[in-house]
Parts: structure tokens; sequence; C-alpha cells
């Protein structure tokens, strides 16, 4: 009965450290961009701006922090769910195909 509570407590901690590490990678590379698109207006005070949800942007370089914010907020809100299926996807095929798995 011990060793059925040692592992599921082994697997509910491995998989909020996977879901801790997809989060903060996603918002890593969401906060990056936001910081780098601040860097970049601020060194370009002669270009026309273009405001988007709140935020100023210049009109000839915004496209690539637009991009990667929105690349780092879909990884936040998406990457541990394609992961989880993708996971189950090849656990489900070894099951079938009758491999054995590491528990």
């Amino acid at each position: 009965m011990n060793s059925n509570k040692t592992t599921v407590k082994k697997l509910i901690t491995r998989e909020g450290l996977i879901l801790l590490g997809v989060l903060l990678l996603g918002l890593g590379i969401y906060f990056i961009a936001r910081n780098l698109n601040t860097a970049y207006i601020a060194a370009h005070p002669e270009a026309k701006f273009k405001y988007v949800q709140n935020m100023q942007y210049i009109l000839v370089g915004y496209t690539p922090y637009i991009r990667a914010m929105s690349l780092g907020l879909n990884i936040a809100m998406l990457g541990y769910p394609v992961l989880a299926i993708a996971r189950f996807i090849l656990w489900a095929v070894r099951m079938l195909s009758g491999r054995k798995t590491k528990q």
C-alpha cells in the first residue's frame, strides 16, 4: 500500500514539474519579447507607432515581437495539453503493441 502512495506522489511531482517548466518557458518567451519591444521603441523615438491591445509598437519593427509574444502565450496555454496528448499516444501504442513500459 505504501508503495502505491510513493508511486502516485512521484507521478504528481513529475507532472507538476513538467507543467511548471512549460509555463515558465512560454511566459519567459513572452516577457523577453515584450521587453525587447520596449527597448526597440526607446531606441527609435522618431518612428511612427501603432497601438495593439494597449501596447505600443513601431510600425516597421513590431511584427517579430508580436509573433514571439504570441508564440510564448501559445506555449504557456497549449504546451502541456499537447505534450500530455503526445505522451498518451506513445504510451497507448506501446501498450497495444505489447511492449513493456517503465513505470
